[in-house]
């Protein structure tokens, strides 16, 4: 179906529609109302965002529960779907998040598009993407295939550019706009470049609807060549500039300057370009994993107290190495975990992880037994997967301490043929940890048979 974004159906033109001079013509794939879903904490310029987006004054401040208005942007039927904001700096009273839950009732059948409202004037850290992830958590609704970025308090940048203002933000932000397909719109709010932005952002909402009306293979698809093309791009670079450092190197020798200038007084962002790890933890229930990914991030991150239902992701810094870690279900050989929806969160687990990621599995065994029904389970959950994933799966020992100052390598060696088997097929990659002892040695051993992949 083709829609006209610069009137209404058969030529005639609404006046009193603000957006209607921009001629913005648009594809869109369904005749129901675009459905645009406002999440952000509090005072962070939803409302005043929605306003603009709508081009009247639809919504107040201080807004304590979810409401819908509904409007006309270049002739086309819009539903903005407002919710009260989230603390990242204290506690979110339980109503806030009832009332986003609410909220995306409200969006009949679904949101078209979620908009995740930043405002320029303050940094999107660590504490802000907790907060954040705990509340898009509980939507229990797919976020990262229709999510845009809104940046509010856009006149705020003064001279610099959004880029520039990302650029300066650090990973945290890299982080969340990768999710994001690197959507994002800057918006001024009550200006004379309102008009403007909203047209941007109906464009960049129209592809991003157009996209998702792809069968969800071909996306697949899209997004693992995406994944090829730049790692194997960001590798190129890597040895390209390792080649310079190390013609460099030899020039300053043969110079008699070995200490003075050249390779040893390289810049650190050149000599330390370090890309992004994805450690996805797999394993059956109760194997360990999330205290095994809050002993690679040294802090209490995931939840090891309560049973593990969706994916969960979490980032860090390391030994240097900027880190992705993402805990996944846990599949269960006594009928404890949902097998459909256990394979369903794995099969998600990669798009998970920054595009330019370096990806491993980290497959968490106890230290315990481990029999040919575990090993037919662990073949079965990693086959979901597709690819040649064994070529990037290292074997994690949890519960180490139960080794007893035996090796690893006799408990392998006593445990039997179907841990062998694992063993094998991941090229007997593997390392040991202790849940008891916070070993830094543990981590790092880790970190260089990962790097090693």
């Amino acid at each position: 179906m083709f829609l006209c974004f610069c009137g209404g159906q058969g030529g005639h033109h609404d006046h009193h529609d603000h957006h209607h001079h921009f001629g913005l013509r648009i594809n869109c794939p369904s005749p129901s109302p675009v459905v645009v879903l406002l999440l952000g904490e509090k005072l962070s310029g939803k409302s005043s965002a929605g306003n603009a987006i709508l081009g009247k004054q639809a919504f107040h401040k201080k807004t304590t529960r979810s409401s819908k208005e509904n409007g006309t942007i270049f002739g086309k039927q819009v539903t903005v779907v407002d919710t009260p904001g989230w603390l990242s700096h204290g506690t979110t009273p339980d109503r806030v998040s009832q009332e986003l839950s609410r909220g995306l009732t409200l969006c009949q059948p679904e949101p078209h598009v979620i908009l995740l409202v930043l405002p320029i004037t303050t940094t999107f850290g660590q504490v802000e993407w907790n907060s954040m992830e705990v509340q898009l958590r509980l939507l229990q609704t797919p976020i990262w295939q229709r999510a845009l970025v809104l940046f509010t308090h856009g006149d705020k940048l003064g001279s610099l550019s959004i880029q520039e203002h990302i650029r300066q933000q650090g990973r945290t932000l890299h982080w969340l706009l990768e999710r994001c397909g690197n959507r994002y719109q800057t918006m001024t709010n009550w200006s004379r470049d309102s008009q403007a932005q909203v047209t941007e952002l109906f464009e960049k909402i129209q592809r991003m609807m157009l996209a998702n009306e792809r069968p969800k293979e071909v996306q697949y698809m899209m997004y693992t060549k995406l994944r090829e093309y730049v790692s194997t791009k960001e590798e190129r670079r890597w040895q390209e500039r390792q080649e310079e450092i190390e013609m460099e190197r030899m020039h300053d020798v043969h110079d008699g300057r070995q200490s003075s200038s050249g390779w040893l007084n390289q810049p650190r962002g050149l000599m330390d370009f370090k890309p992004v790890l994805g450690l996805i933890l797999l394993g059956r229930r109760k194997s360990g994993k999330s205290s095994a990914g809050n002993v690679i991030l040294d802090r209490e991150e995931f939840q090891t107290d309560t049973k593990t239902t969706r994916c969960s992701v979490a980032h860090g810094t390391v030994s240097g190495w900027p880190v992705t870690v993402v805990d996944t279900p846990g599949w269960s050989l006594f009928g404890l975990a949902n097998p459909g929806q256990v394979k369903r969160e794995i099969s998600q687990s990669l798009s998970l992880c920054p595009v330019r990621s370096r990806v491993a599995f980290l497959l968490a065994i106890p230290v315990d037994s481990f029999g040919e029904k575990d090993r037919r389970a662990v073949e079965t959950y990693l086959s979901v997967l597709q690819g040649n994933v064994w070529r990037s799966t290292v074997v994690v020992f949890t519960y180490g301490e139960e080794l007893r100052g035996k090796t690893v390598e006799k408990h392998i060696e006593g445990t039997g043929k179907p841990l062998q088997w694992v063993m094998d097929q991941c090229g007997q990659r593997h390392c040991v940890f202790r849940n008891n002892a916070r070993d830094k040695s543990e981590v790092t051993q880790l970190l260089e048979t990962v790097t090693a992949l």
